[in-house]
């Protein structure tokens, strides 16, 4: 199967300020691909959450699938932003709504990329998930595969 573009977090209209960053959907057969555009603020957290539910719809299709978080540029977000994460992963889970693995991909080149993948693997764990983190999507894909 193909790839295709499920939704992106520019299909969202806020309330009040669009958001930094963005974040694209992408459904790579039993995959979710969601490449993620920072640096990261509270209102993408606000569209990630309304776009996720047009993505996991399409996604139900799959018995077990896989999410890979690609980031790119900047990989930083403030403690508040971190604080919504936490919670709307919290949400998922409570919900049963999260994918059966998740792995992240942030390059060696991305801005804050040492600092923010120990963060990002901190707030999953406050969430009661765990999530991977690697240098290559290559690898990530390799993760996720193996794992569903």
């Amino acid at each position: 199967m193909a790839t295709k573009k499920i939704t992106s977090t520019d299909d969202f209209d806020p309330k009040k300020f669009r958001p930094h960053g963005r974040v694209n959907f992408i459904k790579d057969d039993d995959i979710m691909i969601c490449e993620a555009k920072g640096p990261f603020d509270v209102e993408l957290i606000e569209a990630v959450a309304h776009a996720r539910t047009i993505a996991y719809e399409e996604m139900n299709d799959c018995e077990k699938w896989g999410t890979i978080v690609v980031i790119k540029e900047s990989a930083v977000a403030s403690e508040v932003c971190i604080d919504l994460l936490i919670a709307y992963l919290s949400n998922l889970g409570k919900a049963n709504l999260r994918s059966h693995v998740t792995s992240m991909v942030i390059a060696d080149d991305v801005e804050g990329a040492e600092v923010m993948s120990a963060r990002f693997i901190s707030a999953y764990a406050d969430a009661a998930q765990t999530l991977t983190v690697f240098n290559r999507l290559n690898d990530a894909k390799v993760f996720v595969k193996l794992h569903l």
